[in-house]
C-alpha cells in the first residue's frame, strides 16, 4: 500500500476517535435534564429508538458514522444499553434502506460543521455556547476522519489489497467475506460502498453466491466501527459492541450457507442469475437480518448485563453510578414512582455505609487501591443524588396526593445528607492522603483514640442505613445515648488532644490534620442524627 493510502486511513480512524471523545465530551457537558428528558421521549420504546437509529442513518447516508453517533450517546449518558442496542437496530436497517434512499452525504458536512466549532468555541463567552460549539467540532472531525478513510480507498479497482489478492477472490469464502468487510471498514458511505462492491464483482467476474457472500461480509464493517468506537468509552459499551459482532457473524454465516440453495430458488423462479442482484439484496438482507436480531436480543442482554454490573460492583464495594429504578415515564402512577424513588434513597444509603467502612479501614492501613474506590463512591453519590432530587421534585409537580407531598421533601432532605456525608468521608480521604504524602505519623494513643470514634460513627452510620431501609421510628432515648456516647467520648479526644499541644508531643500540622479529622468524623454523626430525626416512614 502507498505511503499517501496508509497516512489517509491512519489520519482517518484517528480524527474520528479525537471527534468520539469530543463528541462524548460534549454530550456528557450539555446533557441536562431537559437534554435527556427529550432523549428519553424520543426512545420511550424499542421501535421509536429504531426509528431514531434509521433516521440517523438516512440523514448522513453513512451506516458507521450513525453507530458512532449512538456510541457518543451512549457514552455521554443520554442512552441505555437497551436504548442504544435499539437505537443499533435501526442503524443496520437503515444501512439497507440507504441503497434506495439517499439524502445529504456527511462529506458535504464536515468543513461547515468544524469551522462553526471553532469559531464559536474561541470567540463565545458562553459557555453553554462553547460546549455546544464542541460537540459540533466532534461531529465535523467524525465526518472528516470517515471522509479522509474513504478517500484513501479511491480508485478501488487497483488497490493495493486486491492487486495482491487477485485471484483468490472468486476461489475461497473466507477471502470474500474478509474482502466485503474491509470494503465497508474503508467506505463508511452507502453512496460509495455498493458501486465498489459492484465494480469489484465486475473485474472478477465472481459468481452471485460469491457476490452474496461479499455483501454479507460488508456487515462486519459496522462491528469494526462499533469496537473502534468503544475505545476510551464506557465499559459497558466494549459489550454492546461484542454482542454487535456476535450478531452479525451468526447472520452472515448463517445466510451465507444457505446462499446457493435460495438463489437456486431466485434462478429458478426468475430465470436469472445476475451477480448484481446478489449484490444488492444480499446487502440489504443481511442488514434486516441483523437488525431484527439485534433488537429481539436488546432486552435479555440489557437484564443480564445490569445483573452482571450488580454483582461485580458488590464484589468489588463498586456502585453503579446511576439509578436503576427511576423512569420518568411512571410519575403518572405517583405510589409506584414514590416506592422507586425510596429504593434509589436505601441504594444510596447503602453506597455511603460501604463508603465510609473503605475511610474506616484507610485509617488503620493505607491502601492507594482503596484512594481510588473512595472517590469513585463519591462520584456515584453526586450522580444518585442530582438524579433521585430532580425525579422527587417532577414527582411533586405531578402529584397532588397530601401522602406524597408530605414524603417527599423528607426524602430530599435525606437524599442531600448522604450526599454532604460522602462529601464529609472525601475530606477524610483528603487529610489521610495529605498526612501520608507528609509522613507525618500519629502517635499511638492518638491513633487509638481516632479509631475508637471511627468505630463509633461506623455505628451510627450503620443504625441510620437500618431506619432507611426498614422506615423504622428512632426513639427519642435510642438517639439520646447514641449523641451522649460520641459527645462524652469526643470531648474527652479534645482534652487529650490539648494537653498533647500544650506539652509539645503533637506538632501544630499534625494538631491541624488530628482536628480536621475528628470535626469531620463528628460532622458525619451530626448529618446521620438528622436523618435519624426525620423518621422515615411509609405512610399507610
Amino acid at each position: 500500500m502507498s505511503l499517501s493510502r496508509l497516512e489517509g486511513a491512519l489520519g482517518g480512524i484517528g480524527l474520528f476517535l479525537l471527534g468520539m471523545r469530543f463528541l462524548s465530551d460534549a454530550i456528557r457537558t450539555i446533557g441536562d435534564d431537559r437534554a435527556k428528558n427529550f432523549v428519553a421521549r424520543i426512545t420511550s420504546n424499542r421501535y421509536f429508538s429504531c426509528l431514531l437509529g434509521l433516521f440517523m442513518t438516512l440523514a448522513v447516508s453513512s451506516g458507521n458514522a450513525a453507530i458512532l453517533f449512538a456510541f457518543g450517546l451512549y457514552n455521554g449518558g443520554m442512552l441505555n444499553v437497551y436504548q442504544v442496542l435499539c437505537v443499533l437496530s435501526g442503524v443496520l436497517l437503515g444501512m439497507s434502506v440507504s441503497l434506495h434512499i439517499q439524502l445529504i452525504p456527511f462529506s458535504l458536512l464536515a468543513a461547515p460543521l468544524i469551522f462553526g466549532g471553532v469559531i464559536v468555541k474561541f470567540f463565545s463567552r458562553n459557555r453553554r455556547r462553547v460546549h455546544a460549539a464542541t460537540l459540533l467540532m466532534g461531529v465535523g472531525l467524525l465526518f472528516f476522519g470517515l471522509r479522509l478513510l474513504e478517500a484513501s480507498f479511491l480508485g478501488a479497482d487497483y488497490h493495493p489489497l486486491f492487486v495482491t489478492g487477485q485471484g483468490l477472490v472468486a476461489q475461497s469464502t473466507f477471502v470474500t467475506v474478509l474482502t466485503g468487510s474491509t470494503l465497508s471498514v474503508l467506505v463508511p458511505s452507502s453512496q460509495s460502498l455498493l458501486p465498489a462492491l459492484a465494480s469489484l464483482v465486475q473485474e472478477h467476474s465472481l459468481s452471485a453466491p460469491i457476490a452474496f457472500s461479499v455483501a454479507c461480509g460488508t456487515l462486519a464493517g459496522p462491528a469494526a466501527m462499533a469496537l473502534l468506537a468503544s475505545v476510551g468509552g464506557k465499559s459497558g459499551a466494549r459489550r454492546v459492541a461484542l454482542l454487535l459482532l456476535a450478531v452479525i457473524v451468526i447472520i452472515s454465516l448463517s445466510l451465507i450457507l444457505l446462499s446457493s440453495f435460495g438463489l437456486a430458488l431466485y434462478e429458478a423462479y426468475w430465470n436469472s442469475n445476475e451477480a448484481g442482484f446478489a449484490l444488492m439484496w444480499g446487502y440489504s438482507l443481511a442488514g434486516v437480518l441483523a437488525s431484527g436480531a439485534l433488537l429481539l436480543t436488546a432486552g435479555p442482554f440489557s437484564r443480564r448485563l445490569r445483573a452482571w454490573d450488580a454483582i461485580t460492583s458488590d464484589q468489588n464495594g463498586l456502585a453503579a453510578p446511576c439509578t436503576g429504578y427511576l423512569d420518568n415515564r411512571i410519575l403518572s402512577t405517583p405510589p409506584i414512582a414514590l416506592e422507586q424513588a425510596r429504593k434509589e434513597t436505601v441504594f444510596m444509603a447503602g453506597v455511603v455505609a460501604r463508603m465510609y467502612a473503605d475511610v474506616r479501614g484507610i485509617l488503620s492501613d493505607f491502601d492507594p487501591r482503596r484512594v481510588e474506590t473512595i472517590r469513585q463512591h463519591e462520584q456515584t453519590l453526586d450522580s444518585l443524588s442530582h438524579e433521585i432530587t430532580a425525579f422527587l421534585a417532577a414527582l411533586s409537580n405531578n402529584s397532588s396526593s397530601p401522602d406524597i407531598i408530605y414524603e417527599v421533601p423528607g426524602l430530599i432532605h435525606v437524599v442531600s445528607t448522604l450526599e454532604h456525608i460522602g462529601d464529609v468521608c472525601e475530606d477524610i480521604l483528603d487529610c489521610t492522603v495529605s498526612r501520608k504524602e507528609a509522613g507525618i505519623v500519629f502517635s499511638d494513643e492518638a491513633m487509638e483514640e481516632l479509631l475508637t470514634l471511627a468505630d463509633l460513627v461506623s455505628a451510627i452510620i450503620s443504625q441510620t442505613e437500618r431506619i432507611i431501609a426498614s422506615g423504622e421510628i428512632c426513639s427519642r432515648d435510642d438517639l439520646s445515648a447514641s449523641k451522649g456516647d460520641i459527645i462524652v467520648f469526643h470531648d474527652k479526644m479534645q482534652q487529650s488532644h490539648f494537653a498533647r499541644i500544650c506539652t509539645g508531643t503533637c506538632p501544630p500540622r499534625s494538631a491541624l490534620l488530628f482536628q480536621e479529622m475528628t470535626s469531620s468524623c463528628m460532622r458525619i454523626s451530626e448529618l446521620c442524627w438528622s436523618v435519624m430525626r426525620m423518621q422515615l416512614r411509609r405512610p399507610a
